[in-house]
This record gives C-alpha cells, structure tokens and sequence, in this order.
C-alpha cells in the first residue's frame, strides 16, 4: 500500500485528522496539498512518507494557528517521526496572479500557485530515522516484567509471554478497556494526545500477540499499555516490535 502525508483519497487520513483544529479541506485542494507536499519534502530531505515519517493530526504547540491566509498562505503544521519526534514546519504558496486561494477552494489554477516548505532540518530527520534501535522512550520506571523494543511504527506489535494461559481473558480486557479510557480522555480534550484507531488480538500457546495501531496517539498508548500491565504476575516478558 502507497504511503502518503496526506491521503486524500481515506477521509480520516485527508481530512478529518485536521477537522478538530478548525482546518478543512475541499478535496481538490487536499490533493493538491498532498502530492506537493510529498514532491516538496521529499526533494528537499531526501525522505519518503512511511508509517515513520509523517504529518501529525494536530497544530502546533503555540499561538499560531494551524492555517493563516494571505498573499503567502500556510499550513503551520508537525512533522511526526515516530517514535517521539516532532517539529514545527509551514506548507506555504501564493498565487501568481495575487489571489488567495483557501483549503476549502474546489476551483483554481493549480498552474498559478508556486508552494514551498518552511522549516526543513534534512539532517535532524536523518539521525531520527537512523536504523539503531531506540529503547530510551520506553524507560517507564518499575515493571515487573523484562521489556524488549525491537521497533516501533504506526501498526505495533507486543508480544506478551506469560507462565499460563489463566490471565489472556483478563489481559486482553485490560488493554481494550486502557485504549478505550485514552480515546475517551484525548476527545475531551481536543485530541491533545492522539487517539488509536484499532487493536487486535492473537494467541497462541503461551504468547498473547497484540497489535495495536497507534494512530495519532503514537508512543504514548504502548507506554500507557505497558503501564497497565504492572498487575499481571503472570506476565514474564513483552516485546514491542513492528
């Protein structure tokens, strides 16, 4: 499946991820925004979009906000590079001709509008995507249980080894009612820390295979999950993995 920053063709990818923040797309415009976005930052770092590398649902954490019209238009948005890095960058453009044309626009000359990235740091996101496994985001103090990372991405993986069988029911419920509670906490506040989107279960033997995707909510699920995990004795060991 093609990766994008923007998918424009999957409602919650192209449109309603920004929706909270009070930016909305006509559809023309976010393909617009999407292939010259991905053409931009890709010539310019040398990356391509992943399940590693991409664009946050959320404005930035300042006072300015998340779109701001005018001769030179922009997008004040966050580049996310999993497991936990974030910058401030804008997708501008302007026309040629002078006019402002809005997200909302389903009408224009895209042959009148020239567009840019303000921001790019190619080095930074080099070192962020560099192969060396990151085990440091995952330091959560106490558990009773050995942890391994092997790697972290959009869909992520634990894999839970536990003595016996007795506790899988009670473990899966566990991880279904902790992502739940973090869904319903993050919409309450404007989805400041992200939301999932989804979990599945396997299990075979003595090995509960969880996997989790992440959406917007990032490394901050696996940690809460982790967390929640401290109670089980059954558990002797999770690996997080892609």
């Amino acid at each position: 499946m093609k990766n994008y920053f923007i998918n424009c063709e999957n409602e919650w990818g192209g449109t309603k991820a920004f929706h909270l923040e009070g930016l909305v797309f006509s559809k023309v415009f976010c393909k617009y925004f999407s292939q010259n976005f991905t053409t931009v930052f890709s010539d310019f770092t040398g990356l391509q979009p992943s399940s590693k590398v991409t664009l946050a649902g959320y404005k930035q954490r300042n006072e300015i906000p998340i779109y701001q019209p005018g001769i030179v238009s922009r997008l004040n948005l966050v580049l996310w590079i999993m497991p936990e890095y974030n910058d401030d960058i804008s997708f501008c453009w302007r026309s040629k001709t002078g006019k402002i044309i809005k997200p909302t626009d389903e009408n224009f000359d895209e042959e009148d509008l020239e567009c840019w990235i303000e921001g790019l740091k190619p080095n930074e996101y080099w070192k962020q995507v560099a192969t060396e496994k990151k085990d440091h985001p995952f330091k959560i103090g106490k558990i009773p249980f050995q942890l391994k990372v092997f790697g972290f991405g959009t869909d992520t993986i634990l894999r839970i080894y536990l003595k016996d069988k007795i506790e899988f029911d009670s473990i899966k419920a566990k991880i279904g009612e902790t992502i739940k509670e973090y869904n319903e906490i993050s919409e309450k506040k404007f989805r400041n820390k992200g939301v999932v989107h989804n979990v599945k279960f396997d299990s075979e033997e003595r090995v509960l295979t969880v996997v989790i995707d992440t959406g917007s909510a990032g490394i901050e699920i696996i940690k809460t999950t982790l967390k929640a995990l401290n109670k089980f004795t059954s558990i002797e060991k999770v690996e997080v993995d892609i």
